[in-house]
């Protein structure tokens, strides 16, 4: 994500993904699943209530009992020196092995019709059901009240501030969103520089100083990958999310091509739309920074085939009979973006998926963020190296807790605080190369520290943290990030026919995708699988595969923001082995492209 000054962001492996504990059940007949102390920071209550006509679009997860059976299996397929590493699921096998019990899924979808859900509009795949109501409706069927609110940005939404449902049907139901989940996926587009028509640039990408500005070249040295390119494969895939009517353009792309990487100047991408997406390419009054860095050094790096996924959030719905007033709230990618992507045949899913959004995790429900972790797991079983940016508020941003007791504390951020992907952070400068201020990391609230980790994040505490150092304001058994860094400071985009400088731990996330993208052809051209999920390899070749970053650090609790405290100093260092300034360090590509031939 890049820099914004707006606020919102295992052998019985890591953590049971839904055994958080739930809340006091809100009557003795149902039972609660999701509640939230008080609306959301940049979120409004409108006078005026929701039609009790308007529709919602839901989603339901239902249980499955095979969990912890799928836990076990993605450390094996995941961990290095396993017979079963790299014996990725199918879509088939995976589907087969989380199917929930008939039982399960025919007492929800009977809960659902009784309760008021249009029955036409009800449809299930495995865990995930889809379903329209009626506010009112919905009320009922999740004894709740529904409000309209707006955000800041003049987004409008239709939530509650908790639900439950009746005890005969809890122990079927994980999730049902968006209900209490307001927050959108934020890509923070503000530290865009030095922007000027090309004309009047006057230089090629070969003659910049890269201790000033990143260009491919730069990465290239930088990394230790030289001058490899491979042929591509079809079996090898780059996708790149794009959120929230973000967009990818061509144009920009073969010019960016033409001037920083020219051996790939006949390179393009093949746009996906995920729940009616769109992807205009006349983008002078539309949103495109985030989507051009991301394909820009996507391809820029990897002769990869390259996917955009565009996916605004639910799509526009036409009115009919059966759904006469349907809502427009445009906040829910995550899920319909998994589970676009996991109906997909082995040979389209993607081998690697690059994301740079995201917001802190104590905004999220718990419930909905399981539901998304999980479909990350599910994705990394599927043999999916899945990587998100890891945020750029650096220890946080506000730094108080939103659960009414308005505590301090350092803030992690989701979905890099999920243990299933690889969270990236950022670094700067080139001799030495640093850990730069804004780079998010540090602990979740959330989720315990993984297997993989636990020594790395043990040492860094032990070693490199003063005794009693930032103590009550993170949670020292959390899951540690940011895993990776790469460099993260002004880099070269063009956007809309302009030089830019764009910064951010979104520029990180797809320069360290598209150094994935090449190991897999590595492994490929080897007969070998693609890596999946990272985080079990990473970890165990940190001390071969990686710079380690010991200069700099981040910052952050500054109290810019109204009502919030200031933390003096608050910082988290560089040291060496993984911090949670910049995780186990940048990529050594030419090390790396050794190490993934014998995993």
């Amino acid at each position: 994500m890049l820099i914004s000054t707006s606020p919102v962001a295992a052998c019985a492996l890591f953590f049971s993904l839904f055994s958080g504990s739930l809340s006091a059940p809100s009557s003795p007949d149902f039972k609660q699943l999701s509640e939230i102390k008080s609306v959301p920071s940049g979120w409004k209550q409108n006078a005026q209530d929701p039609s009790p006509d308007a529709v919602l679009r839901l989603h339901l997860s239902v249980t499955s009992e095979k969990q912890e059976d799928f836990e076990d299996k993605l450390v094996s397929i995941s961990t290095p020196g396993h017979k079963n590493y790299g014996s990725h699921l199918s879509r088939d096998k995976l589907h087969h092995l989380l199917q929930p019990s008939t039982k399960a899924t025919d007492s929800v979808i009977s809960w659902l019709k009784k309760g008021g859900a249009y029955p036409s509009s009800i449809s299930h795949a495995g865990e995930n059901v889809a379903f329209h109501i009626k506010v009112s409706d919905a009320e009922k069927l999740l004894n709740t009240k529904f409000h309209s609110y707006t955000s800041k940005s003049k987004k409008h939404a239709i939530r509650a501030l908790q639900y439950s449902v009746p005890a005969s049907v809890s122990p079927y139901v994980k999730m049902i969103q968006p209900t209490t989940r307001f927050g959108s996926p934020d890509a923070k587009v503000a530290l865009k520089t030095d922007l000027r028509p090309l004309a009047k640039r006057g230089f090629l990408g070969s003659k910049v100083n890269c201790d000033e500005e990143i260009t491919p070249d730069c990465l290239r040295n930088l990394y230790n990958m030289g001058d490899f390119t491979t042929t591509p494969d079809p079996k090898n895939t780059l996708g790149i999310s794009g959120y929230l009517k973000e967009y990818a353009v061509q144009k920009d792309l073969t010019t960016f091509l033409k001037i920083y990487a020219p051996k790939f100047a006949n390179n393009t991408f093949t746009f996906v739309g995920v729940k009616n997406g769109t992807n205009p390419q006349n983008a002078t009054q539309q949103d495109s920074t985030e989507s051009s860095l991301d394909v820009d050094y996507g391809i820029g790096l990897s002769n990869a085939k390259t996917i955009f996924y565009g996916t605004p959030g639910t799509g526009p719905l036409i009115p009919d009979l059966v759904i006469p007033k349907p809502t427009d709230d445009d906040t829910e990618p995550y899920l319909d973006q998994l589970h676009y992507l996991l109906s997909l045949p082995d040979d389209e899913l993607p081998t690697v998926l690059s994301t740079s959004y995201g917001e802190e995790e104590q905004n999220i429900p718990r419930d909905y963020s399981d539901a998304v972790c999980h479909g990350f797991a599910k994705l990394g079983a599927r043999g999916v190296s899945v990587i998100f940016s890891s945020g750029d508020s650096g220890v946080g941003a506000a730094c108080m807790t939103n659960d009414g007791k308005n505590q301090t504390r350092f803030m992690a951020n989701f979905p890099g605080s999920c243990p299933y992907l690889t969270s990236v952070g950022a670094t700067f400068r080139v001799n030495p190369e640093q850990g730069v201020s804004f780079s998010s990391g540090g602990f979740s609230d959330r989720y315990p520290a993984p297997s993989y980790q636990k020594d790395a994040v043990q040492t860094y505490l032990r070693e490199h943290l003063a005794p009693g150092k930032w103590k009550g304001l993170y949670n020292e058994k959390g899951r540690g990030i940011p895993d990776v860094s790469a460099q993260g400071v002004n880099f070269r985009v063009i956007d809309k026919g302009h030089d830019a400088s764009v910064s951010g731990t979104s520029a990180s996330a797809p320069a360290f995708a598209a150094i994935v993208s090449n190991l897999n052809a590595i492994r490929l051209k080897a007969g070998k699988p693609p890596l999946g999920f990272l985080n079990p390899f990473l970890y165990s070749v940190a001390d071969k595969g990686f710079n380690d970053i010991t200069h700099g650090g981040s910052s952050g609790c500054t109290g810019e923001y109204a009502g919030s405290v200031r933390v003096p100093y608050a910082s988290w260092n560089a040291t060496p082995g993984w911090d949670p300034v910049t995780g186990l360090g940048t990529p050594n590509f030419g090390e790396l492209a050794k190490l993934v031939l014998d995993a």
